[in-house]
């Protein structure tokens, strides 16, 4: 039995339609570079509560165990993540290591619910860069940072 003409036109445009709905639903999740921006304007302005909101602190904090000084190592998991909101606002450490070097986000990557933004610091005395990735998870409908450095 052969499918009419208009019946093939009919399922080769739905079959494009939806083709074209599943890849703007995809874009609807924006770019993951926006949630690595406004996490450094939150640590710009100390803002604890917008940082809780786009940071997993505690698989985050796994990532810069080392720069959270003076941790030590029999420091659970769970308590990390208030010791990386502290380093991360008002005089905390990393903010002040952060904040002293110039910030360029690069290119970002996305993989299903996973994505990845380049940033370098680059000292501004030195001019040293320091090359760096941020991983994120897209949760709850919008990109949350999980690893602060990926290399």
């Amino acid at each position: 039995m052969q499918i009419p003409s208009r019946h093939k036109i009919f399922i080769l445009a739905l079959t494009a339609l939806c083709a074209l709905c599943a890849g703007c639903a995809a874009d609807r999740r924006g770019d993951p570079k926006d949630s690595v921006k406004a996490m450094f304007d939150a640590i710009r302005t100390s803002d604890s509560t917008r940082l809780s909101t786009l940071l997993d602190l505690e698989m985050a904090a796994h990532t810069v165990r080392d720069d959270l000084a003076p941790t030590r190592p029999d420091t659970s998991q769970s308590a990390m993540g208030p010791i990386l909101l502290g380093a991360l606002t008002g005089d905390g450490t990393l903010r002040r290591l952060w904040l002293e070097d110039q910030i360029v986000l690069g290119e970002s990557r996305t993989s299903a619910d996973t994505g990845w933004v380049e940033v370098s610091f680059i000292d501004r005395i030195t001019r040293v860069q320091y090359y760096n990735k941020m991983r994120l998870a897209y949760r709850d409908g919008h990109w949350v940072i999980t690893a602060l450095r990926t290399l």
